[in-house]
């Protein structure tokens, strides 16, 4: 279990982090949650779909890692395996937290740096070191920390793009049988993706609109991406005669 605790340069001044090792806690991990200025270059590598969560009618935006239930194919031989890592594994073992204010609007709210100190990876041994002798960010720490920032920044266009896809009504659930040379069938809900016909449809203005915005590029990229899902029903070691569970592919496990 994560055991997060605020960065903080006094406390954590003699930590390391061994880069590799801190992404096993990603091994078993399906799906993570992705930012809207991350769909083009994760596309190359990854099925991009939403998903809703158990208790929300909310989308999210996902890269899928398996085509079964705790199943990472993208993690071999030890280690994470592809060109580009989405930023919720990167920024491992980081994550950040909002503290402060209130819905009396009592303060702002504050985000804060919060290390996983249970993560295998966060040792006082060896790796790369988060403070110099002078109590200084090191070079590591800042890179990790740019990757936070740039989180916290692709959240709100992200909600944003999703917002107005489904404003459109342009998300819909796919149904997915994969088959691959000595696997058996297998079939995957509890995805969606974007509604090809009723995109065709739209007025020009409104394409316009979604276009000035970078939309429809994303969303033409995320259909695209769904190639890949036949590429790691190939690659997957484990067949399932019967179908997976309506809702064992809806929610995105926490990363934190």
């Amino acid at each position: 279990m994560p055991k997060l605790q605020n960065l903080d340069r006094l406390l954590h001044r003699a930590l390391r982090v061994q880069e590799e090792t801190c992404f096993t806690v990603c091994r078993d991990t399906t799906m993570c949650i992705v930012t809207f200025n991350e769909i083009m270059r994760l596309v190359l590598e990854y099925p991009l779909v939403f998903t809703q969560g158990r208790n929300t009618d909310q989308f999210v935006c996902v890269a899928l890692f398996g085509v079964d239930p705790s199943e990472n194919l993208y993690w071999r031989d030890g280690r994470w395996n592809a060109e580009f890592m989405p930023l919720n594994i990167a920024r491992q073992p980081f994550s950040v937290d909002v503290t402060g204010g209130s819905a009396a609007g009592e303060g702002a709210p504050q985000i804060v740096t919060c290390i996983d100190v249970e993560n295998p990876g966060v040792q006082d041994g060896a790796g790369e070191r988060l403070f110099d002798d002078e109590g200084k960010e090191t070079p590591y720490l800042l890179y990790k920390l740019g990757l936070l920032a740039e989180l916290v920044e692709g959240e709100l266009r992200s909600s944003e793009f999703v917002r107005r896809v489904a404003e459109l009504e342009l998300i819909r659930p796919i149904r997915l049988e994969l088959t691959a040379p000595g696997l058996e069938q297998r079939k995957i809900t509890g995805l969606h993706s974007i509604d090809e016909q009723k995109l065709r449809a739209l007025d020009a203005a409104t394409l316009a609109e979604l276009n000035a915005n970078g939309y429809l590029r994303a969303m033409h990229a995320m259909q695209c991406s769904l190639g890949h899902l036949q590429i790691l029903a190939r690659r997957s070691t484990r067949a399932r005669s019967r179908p997976i569970p309506d809702d064992a592919m809806k929610k995105p496990p926490p990363l934190s």
